[in-house]
């Protein structure tokens, strides 16, 4: 044939146009053309950074529902990014003016200035004071400017919202009514869940710290707001209820993981620069 488009899976090896390419390199180029990230590209994925890097080093390759998605992300065909067939030149050309990212990243926006006019809202019509208006506020400014962990930002930022509202139920158990117990109940499971989802794939260690504070703030200014107790140290912590206790030794346990994640991710970033040091 006089021009050869052939592509060997095993040996990944990509052949169009007599310019030969792997599948790796395919894939960085494309990567760096929508200006990802492995974390980013892998968090779109649903991988860890790791099966980014050995699919960029041809040390394994994607599976087919990886490769769809792949090629959502940069906005290629199938061809394009397994073949490396490009559209004929003599063909008419169709501009693409808005990548998949791009529109990603637009909806983020827009989820952004949703939280932010919640809480505009909320506050402006007394619906609700500060302590319920700063977690969205938190959510918004995090669609905006980040990319990475929004989902764990976010469900913890409404989460907190709803705990400045609902708290009380939770804090005062086990007095109360039906609905006081079914809102603690709630609260209860959505804790609980989030906190199993962040354990099992942590963000950064600044964000860490970030949700371990704003938890603690809101727990403080919501039992302010709801009890009057006075009472200095130890003692006022034994005048809560089972309900308060119970978050007060949540904070605790996190405070607990979040202090080894951190001296964890040291250990581990000054093993990579010392071993990079060594190589060099």
């Amino acid at each position: 044939m006089d021009n050869p488009a052939a592509l060997c899976y095993d040996g990944r090896r990509i052949e169009a146009g007599g310019e030969t390419m792997t599948l790796g390199e395919r894939l960085i180029q494309l990567r760096a053309k929508a200006g990802l990230s492995q974390d980013t590209l892998a968090e779109q994925l649903g991988v860890s950074r790791q099966s980014v890097s050995k699919w960029e080093n041809d040390a394994s390759v994607p599976d087919l529902e990886k490769l769809v998605k792949l090629s959502g992300v940069f906005g290629v065909s199938l061809d394009e990014l397994v073949k490396g067939e490009v559209p004929d030149s003599a063909a008419p050309v169709v501009k693409v003016d808005v990548t998949a990212e791009e529109l990603r990243l637009h909806r983020q926006r827009l989820v952004g200035i949703a939280f932010f006019l919640s809480a505009v809202v909320l506050y402006s019509y007394a619906l609700t004071g500060p302590i319920t208006v700063w977690p969205l506020l938190m959510c918004g400014t995090a669609c905006l400017f980040r990319r990475k962990f929004l989902a764990i930002i976010c469900s913890w930022g409404v989460w907190l919202a709803l705990f400045s509202i609902f708290g009380p139920s939770l804090m005062w158990l086990p007095s109360g009514n039906s609905v006081t117990w079914m809102a603690a109940f709630w609260l209860t499971i959505a804790l609980l869940f989030l906190t199993v989802q962040t354990i099992r794939r942590p963000p950064p260690v600044p964000v860490c710290w970030l949700l371990l504070v704003a938890f603690a703030l809101q727990y403080a200014g919501t039992r302010s707001i709801w009890t009057s107790i006075h009472r200095p140290g130890l003692l006022q912590f034994f005048l809560l209820r089972p309900g308060g206790k119970f978050l007060i030794l949540y904070w605790l346990v996190m405070l607990l993981l979040v202090s080894v994640h951190t001296i964890r991710e040291f250990v581990v970033s000054h093993r990579h620069s010392t071993g990079n040091l060594s190589k060099s």
